[in-house]
């Protein structure tokens, strides 16, 4: 007498169990989705600029804010894609670099940051920023990386004395550790990672920015 009973209970579990699976796999189509563009939408962040080194645009409503590590090899692969778009895109949006160095995995990373901080202060960060980067394996091994950093002021034209008492007095820390602080509220945990106007994104290569930028750019406008 049970027998229908039972068997409307198995039919009803197997339905359920097709309707869980389906609204899996349209997660997993979704998430996968918005993974492969590198971009999570829709971030509710905040920034604080005053003391960051920009670029570009200084009234544009398109800001692109940088969160980099100069000692993390993935930044150093992302450059070329970033200084494409830094390029392309300056005299239509602002860019601007905020320190994130990785201080458990990259030892040296918050001495370089305070050194461009240095090299800031004369005038001349992205020179100093391109520097690092492209000296990265050099200096990222070394005990003792101090001597390198001067070397690099000198280097890029920087006035070497000035230079050299800035890093040892470390005056321009308290920017880093800004930056830093911000980038823990706004979620950060990698590097390099990338704030166009409220929306996240990761390592880009120029024909990547080309389409984020183009979009940012039309909804703009």
């Amino acid at each position: 007498m049970n027998q229908p009973n039972n068997k409307n209970f198995i039919i009803g579990i197997i339905i359920i169990t097709i309707i869980i699976f389906v609204g899996l796999v349209l997660v997993l189509v979704n998430t996968s989705s918005n993974s492969s563009s590198g971009e999570i939408k829709d971030e509710k962040v905040s920034f604080s600029d005053d003391n960051d080194p920009a670029i570009g645009s200084p009234a544009s409503a398109t800001v692109v804010h940088i969160y980099g590590d100069f000692q993390c090899p993935a930044c150093r692969v992302a450059e070329p894609g970033l200084k494409y778009a830094m390029e392309k895109y300056r005299d239509q949006v602002r860019f601007v670099w905020k320190d994130f160095p990785l201080l458990q995995i990259h030892p040296n990373a918050r001495l370089a940051a305070n050194a461009a901080r240095c090299a800031q202060v004369q005038g001349k960060f992205w020179e100093y920023h391109d520097t690092l980067y492209v000296n990265q394996t050099t200096w990222a091994s070394q005990s003792d990386a101090r001597g390198t950093f001067i070397n690099y002021a000198q280097n890029v034209g920087l006035e070497t004395s000035v230079f050299q008492s800035c890093l040892a007095s470390q005056a321009e820390d308290s920017k880093v550790t800004a930056n830093m602080s911000e980038g823990g509220r706004n979620r950060v945990d990698a590097t390099p990672t990338f704030f166009i106007n409220q929306r996240r994104y990761f390592a880009m290569t120029p024909q990547e920015w080309d389409v984020v930028m183009g979009k940012t750019l039309d909804i703009r406008h």
